[in-house]
């Protein structure tokens, strides 16, 4: 979604004030951008702290949010930089992001800190309790998970040193710590709760599922137009489109897909590969385009690179069949992206792998099919079916929206959210 900026105006304050922390620029941010809209329509005041690129205002109102950019090089200079990542290697505390959080917490009159994903969730809590604030641990992930996921498709030097420097068992010791602290703990997904209860120890009472659902007005079929062919990035209309959008990796499962194409292409001539999307490692991405150019179908493979937030319900809206092939991993069985509930959303019927909740999800809504991860064969027999059935695909895209309507809307996580902040703060 893309939010609407305005510029900063005083506002009474309706409620308590909610200091969202993102390690990251923003917007866009599709599940930030959802809870601030949420919780600034239930009457909380939402301020947002995170980084600034050299075009970004230092402070604006974003989607009824009042934003707070640092730009972290301009700011601090290389050797201050420098100490303060070795103190970090140490610590696993950012001091950098802990003296600009003592400002936010201040200048914004703070009531909560929402620390979305791990890396800050501890420099939070360190100044939380300085100031006597609950603290809120949004994990959109298995985040120790995911970085041994992350380091996989990177160059083999880089990957070392980030081994020696944050090995992944600091980074579970640094997860159990903060979900041990935190006051509240959203995930998204019933797997990942589990995980939580399971092997961080977590208190039941304190832990919430407010998944990766969709905006039903942003993501409807009868608003959203598919990317036109002739602008040369989506396919042509006479082509049965199998499309992944999103980012690249190698728990990403899109090796899969290319190499299940050919078969595809065997059974069904006019079938297209569109991935949309790419990684933060260039080299990564240019082994898919060799995977694809070896597969003999490369011809029949479309990369299209980075495309705008708002362009992605269009391209997903061109695909007659959505992917997400996830690898199983201990990352992958406890996550949900949002690719699943936007292709369902825009009545695009799903093939996803056996991998935690995507196979519960996609058998429960009935809209698609789930075949075994990393398993090209099973996957070209699946996608060929659907490639030989258009009404096969229309009934499954129905019950695929059917279902987001019915039980996975954001409607109900958004409820669960703002739950959790009235009693939190007794609003």
């Amino acid at each position: 979604m893309s939010a609407d900026t305005e510029s900063e105006t005083s506002q009474r304050r309706s409620g308590p004030r909610i200091g969202m922390v993102l390690k990251g620029h923003y917007p866009p941010d599709v599940r930030v951008e959802k809870e601030v809209r949420v919780l600034v329509a239930a009457g909380y005041d939402v301020s947002l702290l995170c980084l600034g690129g050299d075009d970004d205002p230092e402070r604006e109102r974003v989607g009824g949010a009042t934003v707070t950019r640092f730009r972290r090089q301009e700011k601090y200079g290389l050797l201050q930089r420098g100490v303060k990542t070795l103190a970090y290697t140490a610590t696993l505390s950012d001091r950098i992001w802990r003296r600009e959080l003592v400002d936010f917490v201040e200048t914004d009159d703070v009531d909560v800190l929402h620390v979305h994903d791990l890396p800050l969730v501890q420099t939070a809590q360190d100044v939380a309790d300085e100031y006597g604030l609950p603290v809120v641990a949004d994990l959109h992930e298995n985040y120790p998970e995911a970085v041994r996921q992350w380091r996989r498709g990177m160059p083999r030097w880089r990957r070392g040193v980030q081994t020696v420097v944050a090995p992944v068992w600091r980074l579970k010791r640094l997860e159990r710590r903060a979900v041990a602290r935190a006051d509240r703990v959203l995930t998204v997904a019933e797997e990942a709760r589990a995980h939580y209860l399971r092997d961080c120890g977590a208190d039941p009472r304190t832990v919430s599922v407010v998944s990766n659902t969709v905006d039903l007005d942003v993501y409807d079929p009868e608003r959203v137009a598919p990317i036109e062919s002739g602008r040369g990035d989506a396919a042509a209309d006479d082509e049965f489109v199998v499309g992944y959008v999103g980012s690249f990796g190698p728990h990403r499962g899109i090796e899969t897909a290319i190499r299940a194409f050919p078969a595809v292409v065997d059974a069904v001539p006019n079938a297209r590969l569109l991935l949309v999307g790419g990684s933060n490692e260039p080299g990564y991405d240019q082994g898919l385009r060799e995977l694809a150019a070896e597969t003999g179908v490369g011809d029949r493979i479309t990369f299209t690179g980075w495309v705008d937030a708002a362009d992605v319900p269009g391209f997903m809206a061109a695909c007659d069949v959505g992917l997400v092939p996830h690898v199983s991993n201990a990352h992958t069985e406890t996550t949900v992206p949002h690719k699943l509930f936007q292709y369902m959303a825009l009545s695009v019927p799903v093939v996803a792998t056996d991998v935690g909740p995507l196979g519960r999800i996609v058998r429960d809504a009935g809209g698609g099919r789930v075949v075994p991860a990393s398993d090209p064969a099973a996957m070209a027999t699946a996608l060929a079916a659907l490639g030989d059935d258009a009404e096969l695909r229309d009934r499954l895209g129905e019950s695929a929206r059917r279902a987001v309507v019915d039980r996975y809307a954001w409607a109900d996580d958004a409820e669960t959210l703002v739950a959790l902040y009235d009693d939190l703060t007794g609003a």
